[in-house]
C-alpha cells in the first residue's frame, strides 16, 4: 500500500477531526456572520469544514495538490452559486491553514499551509465557470438535449421510448451510451452542482436513465467472446455506478464475459467473487474523491489474496481524469477515461499477458 509522507499528519486529520473542525469553527467567530449563526447553521458549519478536513487528508494521503485544487473549485461553484461571499470563504481557508499549524508536524504544516492558501487565492480568483458536458458539435447532440429535456419534466415514459427507439432506429449502443446518456448525466451533475435543480431532481433523472440503460441490456449479446472475463464493482462507500454500469455494458459489447456487481461493494464481497469467478479483469470505478484509499485498500486486498493476485485492475473514474498519476499511486494496473476507453485498454492488458 501506498504510504504517504504526511501520513502522522493525515492521522491527526482523521482521528482528531471533530476536535479540529470546532477549533477552526472558535476560530472564525471574529466573523459576524458566523457568531450571529443559529445551532443549525452552525452544526451546517462544522458539517463543511469536516468536509474540507477530510479532502485535505485524501489529498495528504495521495500527495495530489490537484485533488484539493480541483475540489476547491467545485466547492467555490457550488456555494457561489447558492450566494456565499467569496471573501468569507477565502477567509475561512486562511483560518483553517492557521489552526491546523498547531496540531500537525512541522514538514506537513508547511505543506498545509501551501495547500490552505491556494485554496484562499482560488476562492479570490474571478474564475467563475463549469465545463459544459453537452456541447452542439457533438454526435447525436439533438437526442441528447431531448432526452434531457424529457428528464427534467419528468417524462419518463416518453424519455425510455426515445432510447428505444433511437437503437431500433440503428443508432449503436456504444454511441447511445457514449454520446446521449453519458453527457446527459454530465449536464444533469452541472445543474445541480449550478444550484438549478434540486436534488431530488438528480436522484430522479439518474434513476431514469439506470432504467434506460438496463432496458438496453438485452440488446448486448451480439458479439463472439474473447474468452476474458471482467469484473466491475464500486468500492464500499461508492454509490455512482452509472459510469461503471456503462464500462460493463460496452465491455460485454466488446465480447467480454462481464459481472457487474454494482455501488457500495464490501472488499471481502469483491475478493471473495473474484476468488470464485477466477476473472481476468477487475474495473473499479471511484467518483466520489474521498473513496480514493477505500480503492487502495481494496487493490493491496487483491493482490495479497494467493487466489486474485494475478487479476489485471484497472481503475476509473472522475478523480483519475483530474490527476492522471493517482491511478498508480494506488496500485493498479491502468486507468481510464470513458467507457469507449475501457474496452480498448482492457484489451491491450490481456494482449500484455497472453
Amino acid at each position: 500500500m501506498n504510504i504517504s509522507r504526511n501520513e502522522e499528519a493525515v492521522n491527526i486529520l482523521n482521528t482528531r477531526k471533530a476536535e479540529l473542525a470546532e477549533a477552526i469553527m472558535q476560530s472564525s467567530v471574529k466573523d459576524d456572520s458566523i457568531r450571529n449563526y443559529t445551532p443549525y447553521q452552525k452544526q451546517k458549519c462544522l458539517q463543511d469544514i469536516n468536509y474540507n478536513l477530510q479532502y485535505l487528508s485524501e489529498a495528504l494521503l495521495l500527495n495530489s495538490d490537484s485533488l484539493w485544487e480541483d475540489y476547491i473549485r467545485w466547492l467555490k461553484f457550488l456555494l457561489l452559486s447558492l450566494g456565499l461571499n467569496k471573501y468569507g470563504l477565502a477567509g475561512h481557508f486562511s483560518v483553517m491553514g492557521e489552526v491546523l499549524q498547531q496540531y500537525v508536524p512541522s514538514e506537513a504544516a508547511e505543506k498545509i499551509r501551501t495547500l490552505t492558501a491556494q485554496a484562499s487565492d482560488i476562492m479570490l480568483s474571478d474564475e467563475f465557470f463549469q465545463a459544459k458536458a453537452l456541447i452542439e458539435s457533438s454526435p447525436f447532440y439533438a437526442e441528447a438535449i431531448k432526452y434531457m429535456n424529457y428528464l427534467l419534466s419528468s417524462q419518463k415514459h416518453k424519455a425510455l421510448q426515445l432510447i428505444n427507439e433511437l437503437a431500433d432506429g440503428g443508432i449503436s449502443i456504444r454511441n447511445i451510451h457514449l454520446d446521449i446518456l453519458q453527457p446527459v448525466q454530465r449536464e444533469i451533475g452541472n445543474l445541480w452542482h449550478a444550484n438549478k435543480i434540486s436534488v431530488a431532481q438528480e436522484h430522479y433523472c439518474t434513476g431514469l436513465t439506470q432504467l434506460a440503460i438496463a432496458q438496453l441490456y438485452p440488446r448486448l449479446f451480439n458479439a463472439d467472446s474473447k474468452h476474458h472475463s471482467m469484473i466491475g464493482t464500486c468500492v464500499s462507500g461508492e454509490l455512482h455506478e452509472i459510469g461503471l454500469r456503462m464500462v460493463t455494458d460496452i465491455m460485454e459489447l466488446d465480447g467480454w464475459d462481464t459481472h457487474y456487481l454494482g455501488a457500495n461493494m464490501p472488499n471481502e464481497a469483491i475478493v471473495n467473487t473474484i476468488a470464485e469467478l477466477r476473472v481476468n479483469l477487475v474495473a473499479i470505478s471511484v467518483t466520489f474523491p474521498l473513496n480514493l484509499h477505500k480503492a487502495e485498500d481494496l487493490i493491496s486486498r487483491i493482490r495479497s489474496h494467493p487466489d486474485t493476485q494475478k487479476a489485471k485492475i484497472m481503475v476509473g473514474g472522475y478523480p483519475f481524469i483530474n490527476d492522471p498519476s493517482l491511478w498508480q499511486k494506488i496500485g493498479a494496473d491502468n486507468f481510464a477515461a470513458d467507457a469507449n476507453l475501457a474496452s480498448k485498454i482492457a484489451d491491450s492488458m490481456m494482449g500484455e499477458i497472453g
